[in-house]
């Protein structure tokens, strides 16, 4: 924390390199936080690079910002989210799920497919979920947040957090289930 405010003072009194040295280190996480609410990573370098502008004229205007860090994962996501609403709005998030790279089926053993296959349906179906509950699922999961991070990323209380979670979850099983009894019906050969 006080080398964080030392930072701060040194962008404040003109150090170029200081602003740099603040936020290098949370960069990665908050790219990746951005990239997973968006399902984008060109919309994830606009939340970033909006963070990164908001940060440096906060700290430029004199906000009193006592732990950077934390302070500063929250309005990077917080921008994503604003991203991803106005996304929404504009097209009902229309975009493909992620690039995923093709897989060479020769290469890889069956039972590598089949793990990977599963793990793109769960986060097909995390990406499915509404922007709040998707939000608490990548943050505690993906990012492995606490309760205690996501509520300050999102600036909603702990009980928020946990309450959407376990809504998150429930519509995920009902998800999974849904899944599989497709899958079922096909194995079968049934035909409505």
């Amino acid at each position: 924390m006080q080398e964080d405010q030392a930072w701060i003072q040194r962008c404040r009194d003109g150090d170029r390199e200081a602003f740099y040295h603040l936020v290098e280190p949370l960069l990665d996480r908050v790219y990746s936080t951005a990239a997973a609410i968006l399902r984008s990573a060109h919309l994830a370098e606009d939340a970033v690079q909006n963070a990164l502008i908001e940060a440096y004229q906060a700290i430029m205007k004199g906000k009193e910002i006592r732990y950077f860090a934390a302070w500063f994962k929250q309005m990077a996501a917080m921008r994503a989210i604003d991203l991803a609403r106005k996304r929404s709005r504009i097209d009902r998030m229309s975009e493909d799920l992620e690039q995923v790279e093709p897989v060479d089926r020769q290469a890889q053993p069956m039972e590598v497919l089949l793990i990977k296959e599963e793990q793109n349906s769960l986060l097909a179906q995390v990406m499915s979920l509404d922007i709040p509950h998707r939000s608490v699922v990548l943050l505690f999961y993906y990012q492995e947040l606490s309760l205690e991070e996501i509520s300050i990323v999102l600036g909603v209380k702990v009980g928020t957090v946990k309450s959407r979670l376990h809504r998150a979850r429930l519509k995920l099983l009902k998800l999974y289930q849904s899944d599989e009894n497709k899958k079922v019906v096909q194995h079968v050969g049934y035909k409505e």
